[in-house]
């Protein structure tokens, strides 16, 4: 299996470009349907690429990989979610909400609803058996490259032990990992998106838990952030990329979304 022939690489030799040359090169963007965070990213987040969605609890993080589902299923008819949930929160009833409001009809929404596979993972050992698993899920589900897409949330929790960690154990857990996800974009072309936790010493500035020795596994690094100065509807949330492989590392593009009483996302975001 996947995991147990990947090498243990040495510290700081994991990168996005060297563990994600997609073998399956396509041009075509993936869009989460929010059009402020969607035109922050320029249309450079492709299909067989990882992105990351950083933030605090209740900066927006899963509900907007849940709007980025939502758009994916309904603008590709081929296109197969595969959701492997850390902590037992996937709620079906919040992407029931976003294709409702989507003005889908209530059979779109239940064969859109179909096309979502959930796995509950609780260990990092699982975590890898999954990923491993995802060929034998596309051939199942019949799903062409491109048209799958991989969410884990949230992924943190999972790595939480090893980061920061001293032994060489430490380290060969988030290598692991990091080559597993390589192998789903890059020899299987399929799109991933992970959450990750982040964390703040003075309240404003947040930093990603998953942090320096990690942060060139994603194509793509966006940090949320929920404004805590207005607490009335809709709620505003901020958007900054951390990190694009299409952008030069010193500009950190920065957009805005907002969310209304119910979680749905504001006509204007």
């Amino acid at each position: 299996m996947l995991h147990t022939r990947l090498r243990a690489n040495l510290p700081g030799t994991l990168s996005a470009e060297s563990t994600t040359a997609c073998k399956f090169q396509s041009q075509k963007s993936i869009l989460f349907g929010c059009p402020s965070v969607d035109g922050i990213l320029g249309g450079e987040f492709r299909c067989g690429q990882v992105v990351e969605l950083c933030g605090p609890p209740l900066s927006g993080k899963t509900q907007l990989s849940m709007k980025l589902i939502a758009t994916a299923l309904q603008e590709n008819e081929s296109c197969r979610i595969f959701f492997m949930d850390t902590c037992g929160q996937f709620n079906p009833q919040r992407l029931f909400d976003i294709l409702s409001a989507a003005n889908c009809t209530p059979d779109e929404v239940q064969r859109h609803l179909g096309r979502v596979d959930i796995a509950r993972v609780s260990t990092c050992e699982r975590l890898l058996q999954l990923l491993d698993s995802c060929s034998d899920w596309a051939a199942t589900h019949a799903v062409a490259p491109g048209s799958a897409i991989v969410i884990i949330d949230i992924l943190h929790s999972l790595l939480a032990p090893f980061v920061g960690g001293k032994s060489f154990s430490d380290y060969r857990f988030l290598n692991a990992v990091g080559q597993a996800l390589g192998y789903v974009s890059g020899s299987l072309g399929m799109t991933v998106l992970y959450t990750n936790s982040a964390f703040s010493s003075d309240g404003r500035s947040y930093s990603p838990a998953l942090g320096t020795y990690w942060s060139s596994i994603p194509h793509h690094r966006l940090l949320l952030t929920r404004n805590k100065d207005d607490e009335s509807f809709p709620l505003r949330f901020g958007v900054v990329v951390l990190r694009s492989i299409s952008m030069p590392s010193h500009k950190h593009t920065a957009a805005e979304f907002q969310l209304d009483m119910e979680g749905h996302f504001f006509p204007n975001a």
